[in-house]
């Protein structure tokens, strides 16, 4: 129930207008502080569920421990979590969407291009992605997180653009989540140990993602996302 309440409520946060799918989970008008609880717990589930696993990937190059691994030479966490969904199979005898397996044919048919990182720390391990194809009301949208060393986690949660809105900003976890607390600077109102809630557009695509870090280096990771990279671990 956490995880499809996590989902819809994304979806109302990107669709205002799409309420009746968020009634199960909550009432009232939907706030940023409210889903960056919402990622946080997400990224805190990834953590727990990955666990201190990272046999079975590799052997990093001396080039790659010093600037990271590119997400393809990556391994899996643990057992492979990859689900890809056509919402559009759906038919009166069978209403249950049609499960793909063709990343590529996945890929083709989002309706926006996918944005990630080229390469994350050497030892990362990759937990789950997931997408939606030719959904009625949303049409796609695509979701990976990776666990990193320091066993903090980053997310992100990609669908087409729709908002006018498409500044980049970034929203410092609540008090208590259990994110260390430092001293606030003039130049970065972040912390460097804090996790955030960072969004922002790039071409026709509308990337919501969560990490750690200051928003000036949130910013940059965000501005350095390319697309069309291989994840797909090999």
């Amino acid at each position: 129930m956490g995880t499809l309440c996590f989902v819809a409520l994304f979806r109302q946060w990107l669709y205002p207008r799409w309420k009746k799918t968020t009634q199960f989970c909550m009432s009232g008008t939907w706030r940023w502080r409210q889903l960056t609880v919402y990622m946080l717990v997400l990224g805190s589930a990834l953590v727990a569920c990955g666990g201190p696993a990272f046999g079975g990937s590799p052997t990093p190059t001396p080039q790659e421990t010093a600037t990271g691994m590119t997400l393809a030479r990556l391994h899996w966490c643990a057992k492979p979590l990859m689900v890809f969904r056509d919402e559009g199979a759906a038919t009166s005898t069978s209403p249950a969407p049609r499960t793909v397996n063709d990343w590529e044919q996945v890929r083709a048919s989002l309706g926006f291009t996918v944005f990630l990182p080229t390469a994350l720390p050497a030892g990362s391990c990759l937990m789950n992605a997931s997408a939606t194809i030719h959904d009625p009301i949303f049409g796609g949208n695509f979701t990976i997180g990776y666990l990193l060393p320091d066993h903090s986690s980053i997310s992100f949660s990609e669908a087409p653009l729709r908002s006018q809105n498409t500044a980049f900003q970034c929203s410092v976890s609540p008090a208590g989540s259990g994110t260390k607390s430092a001293t606030t600077t003039k130049n970065d109102a972040t912390v460097q140990n804090s996790m955030q809630l960072c969004s922002g557009a790039r071409n026709t695509t509308h990337i919501v993602f969560s990490a750690r870090g200051t928003t000036t280096v949130l910013q940059q990771l965000f501005q350095h996302l390319q697309p069309d990279i291989a994840w797909i671990p090999a």
